[in-house]
């Protein structure tokens, strides 16, 4: 079942992507968020074969980033888009603070906030009225992949390390966003947004599996 349910989000995602490029909104309307249903889905299933609070949280931010799913589809609701998937970001850090408390590590933080802030300085004359959410929207994705990239601190173990990595792939995705809007879009933008965003979301959901 995990296996054809994972098949049927790979499918369903290329479509996504396919009308995307095509500008077919409709269709792109559809596929979209049934691609993030599918990974609810999946989410839904791993809880119930193990159950945990972990996956729990897993399912509520989901469903947050599904809310953004469906608000970025239309240009005029980025605000709510973003508020949706700072409410994401916000679980998912719960997420992955309940496994091992929240970490307090320096070096990560040190380094992201280094990271996050030549961003933001890259982004800033273009802002204008974001400039506050995107400030904190900033703030709760820096912290969300301090506390992802500190699961490994506490073993080298594939599903941390893959979860670090696939909180650093959502940031990708959401720097992306933040280049394509305030400064110069460009044709690869959305495959670029859109794939790194799926694999993030899909390997928090199975790590599920293995935790």
């Amino acid at each position: 079942m995990i296996e054809s349910l994972s098949l049927a989000i790979l499918v369903s995602a290329i479509i996504a992507v396919i009308f995307r490029q095509l500008e077919n909104v409709n269709m792109y309307a559809v596929f979209k968020p049934l691609t993030t249903i599918l990974i609810i889905l999946l989410a839904v299933i791993i809880y119930k074969k193990f159950p945990s609070t972990y996956s729990t949280i897993m399912i509520v931010s989901l469903m947050f980033s599904l809310m953004g799913d469906i608000f970025l589809i239309n240009k005029k609701y980025f605000l709510q888009g973003l508020s949706s998937f700072l409410l994401a970001h916000i679980g998912f850090t719960i997420g992955f603070a309940s496994l091992f408390g929240f970490s307090w590590s320096i070096m990560p933080i040190a380094v992201l906030s280094i990271i996050g802030g030549s961003y933001f300085n890259f982004l800033r004359q273009d802002l204008h009225k974001y400039t506050i959410p995107v400030v904190i929207y900033m703030a709760a994705i820096i912290i969300m992949n301090w506390q992802a990239i500190s699961l490994v601190f506490h073993g080298y173990a594939i599903v941390y390390i893959g979860i670090a990595v696939a909180s650093l792939l959502f940031t990708f995705s959401d720097s992306i966003i933040a280049y394509n809007k305030f400064k110069k879009p460009f044709n690869i933008a959305e495959i670029l947004i859109l794939t790194t965003y799926w694999i993030a979301i899909y390997i928090f959901t199975i790590a599920g599996l293995y935790i």
